[in-house]
């Protein structure tokens, strides 16, 4: 019997026995306990006079008896094939397989330039998911689709360079398909881009855990050529409590069988805000520790005038330095109580500073180059602009005098060092 041609998409198997057998066979959904392997078998005859689906079933591989029972009802359909050898073949070589995994690779043959390191800078990696992780209400799933837009469209590169165009998935546990809808076609107003011109962003409301639907979510990226996955929100898409390890492991051993980027909408727990950040995501610590990026989103609304202010802190990152805090500000075009347009706004800490609320949330640091940068100020007057003592910020500007960022100026004032002179 010849050997069939076996194609690996994520965790399905395909075989493709040609002619004169012509049999397609699909093995999805592994599942190992008990000291059984089992799959989902989709078998196929591509034959032109028998073309079309003969079995779909759940099969035991390491089974002869469940073998041979599937082996005598396929013969009722097509008495030309012989079934034994074939699905002796396919099982024995699924379970190979299946055992396997990945190939194992020397490091030395890996080029680590190969790809570039980001999808949308500071947001997004081209490998691993990144969590953006806010209270209820305050625009993160906006936020989210924002992101998926500008990578539909051709995200910029950290030297807002624009990178290719790639579809979007968005994976919904919370709302439905219409109010993404307008969402999506209000921030198309806000960017300017015209019906004909809005690229593909993909959803599907989903009805099982992520574990459960990996594989059928595996299928559509490849069908669609997904280049981002926006799953909306975390604690719906896993198969238990959240506060749970036993829910939130399989959860992204799931989310990185997608093999695509994802980005993770997640729900942040009522606290004190001075906390440990990285402590407020709802749920397990589990959580940040699987994710590659973590952004916490701070929120500032303003319902006079539709404004939602978000401040986004990178609480994790991976690789790298932490990337710099920012803020984005979304305003929101309403008519008819129809939501119109969304416009998002990068902000600056400059800016940020701006907002009471949000302003706390910065270093102190951070907090005293944005007063400085309006001009010289002594201590007295910083701790007052600041609400702080004036010895905590006495000992900050000794510590940024030594690094080179501040001087003490004649009049006992303290002004910022531009960088020409602090080098």
């Amino acid at each position: 019997m010849t050997k069939p041609t076996v194609t690996r998409r994520g965790d399905c198997l395909d075989f493709t026995w040609g002619y004169p057998t012509d049999i397609e066979v699909s093995l999805d959904y592994f599942f190992e306990g008990h000291g059984e392997i089992t799959a989902e078998v989709t078998i196929k005859s591509t034959d032109v006079g028998t073309a079309g689906l003969l079995h779909c079933a759940r099969l035991n591989l390491m089974s002869s008896q469940s073998r041979v029972s599937l082996g005598k009802a396929l013969a009722t359909r097509r008495k030309d094939v012989e079934w034994a050898g074939i699905l002796e073949q396919l099982c024995y070589m699924a379970v190979q397989l299946y055992r396997e995994g990945a190939p194992t690779i020397d490091l030395r043959e890996v080029d680590p330039y190969a790809k570039p390191r980001w999808l949308m800078y500071p947001y997004l990696e081209t490998g691993g998911p990144t969590i953006l992780f806010a209270e209820g209400g305050t625009g993160k799933s906006v936020v989210a689709l924002w992101m998926g837009l500008n990578v539909a469209l051709g995200p910029k590169d950290s030297m807002g360079r624009a990178g290719a165009a790639a579809p979007v998935l968005y994976l919904d546990y919370e709302t439905s398909p219409e109010i993404h809808a307008e969402r999506f076609t209000a921030l198309c107003a806000g960017m300017g881009i015209d019906n004909l011109a809005r690229p593909s962003i993909y959803y599907r409301k989903m009805q099982t855990s992520l574990p459960q639907a990996a594989a059928a979510v595996r299928k559509e990226i490849a069908r669609l050529g997904v280049g981002l996955v926006i799953v909306d929100s975390l604690g719906a898409a896993g198969d238990g409590p959240p506060e749970e390890a036993a829910t939130v492991i399989p959860l992204f051993s799931a989310i990185n069988r997608l093999e695509t980027p994802v980005l993770c909408v997640h729900h942040k727990r009522k606290g004190n805000p001075r906390e440990n950040q990285k402590d407020r995501l709802f749920g397990s610590v589990y959580y940040a520790n699987a994710a590659r990026i973590v952004w916490d989103c701070e929120a500032s609304v303003d319902p006079t005038d539709d404004t939602i202010t978000l401040a986004l802190t990178n609480v994790k990152i991976n690789n790298g330095h932490q990337l710099p805090r920012h803020g984005l500000e979304l305003t929101f075009g309403n008519r008819d109580e129809r939501l119109e347009t969304v416009k998002v706004r990068r902000l600056d800490k400059k800016e940020l500073a701006q907002d009471p609320e949000l302003a706390k949330g910065m270093s102190m640091r951070d907090r005293i180059m944005v007063e400085l940068s309006q001009g010289a100020m002594t201590v007295a007057e910083l701790a007052a602009a600041l609400d702080a003592e004036e010895s905590s910020v006495r000992a900050r500007m000794t510590e940024l005098k030594k690094k080179g960022e501040v001087v003490n100026l004649a009049d006992h004032t303290w002004g910022m060092l531009s960088r020409e002179e602090a080098e």
